[in-house]
């Protein structure tokens, strides 16, 4: 094959997948606009007629702009990730560091959840560093607990767990949340892809968190992995290299 032939295969298939992500992009962007401009509309209309129906389209006006503003920030995250923009600034990270910065506010969710959130605290803190940028892994963490959290019923647990050895950092966060079904478990760190529509959208998900963890966990040279069974919780570790 040609070195001609591989370049427009190449094209092809890049095109390809600008394709579907702006059809994607544009899907997403249209529920929450809808919902948006219809809201506003039976607000205007209610606001002289019935002030205690219009608190709640108010609330509901709230609930999606903000689901609109979080998949906003989660596409430019994304786009940074896969532009490699966003890989500049390495710097020595204490893992450990991130992951008590990440959990102090993570608690007060978990809280008010009614989830327990246990936190194993690392031995030998100082060689739990890595090679990288903080913002990201920062990101990446925020991203797996607050999953955690979100789908694990009220009365369940997260669990957080670190190690290493001589060449890598690992970090397990673990729940007894409602699972994930085996089949579905090779797509969940595609772009967009939902296990549950609706309750991804009870949820407030934008369907983009676990493709920007993939993409953080590969701009730092690591590996995540996931096990789950639905029903019975999920358990992602996410593995980084060594360093500083």
């Amino acid at each position: 094959m040609s070195i001609e032939r591989i370049s427009t295969d190449e094209l092809k298939r890049v095109n390809k997948i600008r394709r579907d992500f702006v059809a994607n992009v544009s899907h997403e962007l249209k529920t929450p606009a809808t919902s948006l401009k219809l809201l506003a509309e039976s607000l205007e209309e209610s606001l002289d007629e019935d002030p205690i129906q219009a608190r709640i389209f108010a609330s509901q006006l709230r609930k999606e702009t903000e689901r609109l503003a979080n998949l906003i920030n989660d596409l430019l995250d994304l786009a940074r990730l896969e532009s490699g923009e966003a890989a500049e600034h390495e710097q020595t990270v204490n893992v450990r560091t991130v992951l008590m910065s990440v959990l102090a506010p993570m608690r007060r969710v978990a809280r008010k959840k009614g989830v327990a959130l246990h936190w194993k605290r690392f031995d030998r803190a100082s060689q739990y560093s890595v090679t990288g940028n903080e913002t990201q892994l920062t990101s990446m963490f925020t991203n797996l607990v607050d999953n955690a959290i979100k789908y694990t019923p009220p009365g369940g647990s997260v669990e957080v767990r670190g190690g290493c050895d001589e060449k890598e950092v690992f970090v397990r966060i673990s729940d007894t949340g409602i699972g994930i079904d085996e089949e579905k478990l090779p797509r969940i760190f595609e772009r967009f892809y939902r296990v549950d529509k609706a309750r991804s959208k009870a949820t407030g998900g934008t369907g983009l968190g676990l493709s920007i963890v993939r993409h953080i966990v590969e701009n730092h040279g690591g590996r995540v992995t996931v096990e789950s069974r639905d029903g019975e919780g999920s358990a992602f570790t996410v593995y980084l290299p060594r360093g500083g």
